[in-house]
């Protein structure tokens, strides 16, 4: 928390019920992604599913480890989002320290695990969510206003990745891309996703003035090539057609992670989805030879057009070891400015921070903030980079006191918004 020219910092875990359980027995209880490969893993991933919940008394949900997404919503509450579960809910007090509230229900009309990606309309204070479960689960979407779910529709995809979706002012998207589920490839050591070259990359696009959410009302419009988008960057309306821009991965032989096999590296690209005509381009634009993820803009642009972007610059030898700072510019086409982190300093989620001045229009008037780990000197950093003049020279660099893990993705939280999360009923 940074106020009165003072910064604070505080670190907390988000006390979830898998947490509880876990500080109970004094060691590890319930299963890890990094541990499903082989035999074993596969064992770990079966007995988990069929024992561990029952034998703790653990509704499914409850065993999420709150760890990928922090998310603001439109109604003042903080969110820890993983997509095993519910939304985990946490309060900053007045020094900015975390306090864990429990898992959000939404009024009891949340029913099933909400993706990590929702997406909030601040304009119109909804939020737009999909989840499912991996092995042949459920797919479904769903609309949430004043705190509760208001609609909920399923949705024929096949099993695959599914991680983010967006949205613009007129539509909601869902991004149907070429992993598919495979628990049988950890046995032979390989990860859970793999690349279908035969699936084609596609979308489920509803209009928001459909009113009611049916599956009626989707139109599914296919690409005519295969490729997967786990995070989106920015989406707008322009000349009557939906205009996405996001890292697409392609198929890429032997290449492999924990979680994504046979897929190459990310990088930026522009998709316009013409839905009158039913049809997909994929475009490239300046920088599309960049190896880039974790695309980000300012958060109270989502849903309607904005100028600038950010994203995380990939190095070769490290899927989230970030090297630097992407800006892309929406207008001229593509990569504006990048930043290049020195020699042995790897950074996390780059987050576009607004100045006091700043403006929703005004979308590169403020800071880019992140964590930077320095290697050599085995140090902990968080910066502040100008986001107009994208100067490789932090505005500040505070020296953390213990060393800050990456992490997956982040959000700032303005003053107006700390004061509302801090009002909220609990």
């Amino acid at each position: 928390r940074i106020d009165g020219g003072e910064a604070m910092y505080s670190c907390a875990y988000m006390e979830t019920e898998r947490w509880k359980v876990e500080q109970q027995l004094g060691s590890e209880w319930f299963v890890r992604l990094g541990e499903i490969q082989g035999w074993s893993g596969l064992a770990k991933m079966l007995f988990n599913g069929l024992s561990n919940n029952k034998l703790t008394g653990l509704k499914t949900y409850e065993t999420s480890t709150a760890n990928t997404a922090v998310a603001f919503t439109p109604d003042g509450k903080l969110w820890a989002l993983n997509e095993s579960g519910f939304p985990f809910r946490f309060q900053l007090d007045s020094s900015g320290c975390p306090n864990s509230l429990g898992f959000d229900t939404l009024k009891g009309s949340l029913k099933q695990n909400m993706s990590a990606h929702p997406k909030f309309d601040q304009r119109t204070a909804e939020t737009f969510f999909h989840g499912f479960s991996p092995g042949g689960g459920d797919f479904y979407v769903g609309r949430i206003f004043e705190g509760e779910v208001t609609d909920r529709v399923e949705l024929p995809v096949h099993d695959g990745f599914h991680h983010d979706l967006f949205i613009t002012e007129n539509y909601v998207v869902v991004v149907d891309g070429s992993m598919t589920f495979e628990p049988n490839s950890v046995v032979e050591g390989g990860p859970l996703w793999n690349f279908a070259s035969q699936r084609q990359l596609r979308f489920g696009v509803w209009p928001r003035s459909a009113g009611k959410m049916t599956a009626e009302s989707f139109t599914w419009i296919a690409a005519d090539e295969a490729a997967e988008i786990v995070h989106t960057m920015h989406a707008y309306e322009e000349d009557g057609k939906i205009v996405l821009w996001a890292p697409l991965g392609h198929e890429q032989k032997g290449s492999t992670s924990i979680v994504l096999g046979d897929i190459g590296p990310c990088q930026m690209h522009r998709v316009i989805i013409d839905v009158a005509q039913t049809s997909v381009q994929i475009q490239k634009v300046i920088g599309s030879d960049m190896r880039t993820e974790f695309p980000r803009i300012r958060d109270d642009g989502v849903g309607r057009k904005v100028k600038h972007g950010y994203s995380a610059v990939q190095g070769e030898n490290g899927e989230f070891d970030f090297v630097g700072i992407a800006k892309w510019d929406f207008e001229a086409g593509g990569l504006q400015a990048m930043i290049r982190f020195p020699t042995g300093v790897i950074g996390g989620e780059p987050i576009f921070i607004p100045s006091t001045e700043s403006t929703a229009t005004d979308d590169d008037h403020g800071y880019i903030g992140m964590f930077l780990w320095h290697s050599v000197l085995g140090t902990s950093t968080f910066v502040l980079y100008d986001a107009q003049t994208m100067s490789p020279e932090p505005v500040v660099e505070l020296e953390m006191p213990r060393r800050v893990p990456m992490g997956f993705h982040a959000r700032w939280i303005t003053e107006d918004e700390f004061n509302l999360q801090a009002a909220v009923v609990r």
